[in-house]
């Protein structure tokens, strides 16, 4: 008889957690592509994504292509020779955001990872010798940003942060790479759009 009574009651209560569950609000997402517009003054092209995983945290992670510092060669005296050439060198970024209003909307603390390698070749005696030179910053960092939409989709990611250069290069007439720490201070400015559908 209990046993009876125990399942009529599990066949009730079970069907009754289904509905509840499935008449829940389904908790926003924010998804989001985004071209580094501030990193080109630096030789980088980059490519962004960003996706939320909790109600008020999002992780945006980029991949992007370097050339050659135009800032640092402008502020510092550069001696420009045939035989140095430029080699595309690789960027990367990972970062966590935490939204303290809406996700993927106004205001945002960040931390985030910075990877960059610049590349050059060096040719001496008539190109039989050659030297690969390279420049490689990682870069750690915190900021804050704001996303101000243009309209329910495009947006554009104005952000500021600080943190710490460990550069490391190498360049002919070295006798080993040169190893320096440095503070480092930031802006960005990304054109976006939002794949995930913006909330009413």
């Amino acid at each position: 008889m209990n046993v009876r009574w125990l399942g009529v009651f599990f066949l009730i209560l079970i069907p009754t957690i289904l509905l509840a569950q499935s008449r829940k609000p389904k908790p926003q997402r924010f998804s989001a592509v985004k071209i580094s517009v501030a990193p080109i003054f630096v030789g980088e092209i980059a490519g962004l994504y960003e996706q939320s995983f909790s109600k008020k945290t999002s992780f945006e992670f980029g991949l992007g292509l370097l050339t050659d510092n135009y800032i640092k060669n402008a502020l510092q005296e550069v001696v420009v020779v045939n035989a140095r050439k430029v080699v595309p060198g690789p960027s990367a970024s990972f970062g966590l955001h935490y939204y303290p209003m809406t996700l993927g909307e106004n205001l945002y603390f960040s931390a985030e990872y910075k990877y960059r390698l610049y590349r050059n070749k060096f040719s001496q005696d008539g190109g039989t010798l050659i030297t690969k030179e390279y420049y490689q910053r990682m870069i750690p960092r915190v900021g804050f940003g704001y996303h101000f939409y243009l309209d329910k989709r495009f947006f554009i990611d104005f952000s500021a942060n600080l943190g710490f250069a460990l550069d490391k290069r190498y360049q002919v007439g070295d006798l080993e790479p040169i190893k320096t720490i440095k503070l480092n201070a930031g802006i960005g400015l990304k054109l976006s759009y939002r794949i995930s559908k913006a909330k009413e």
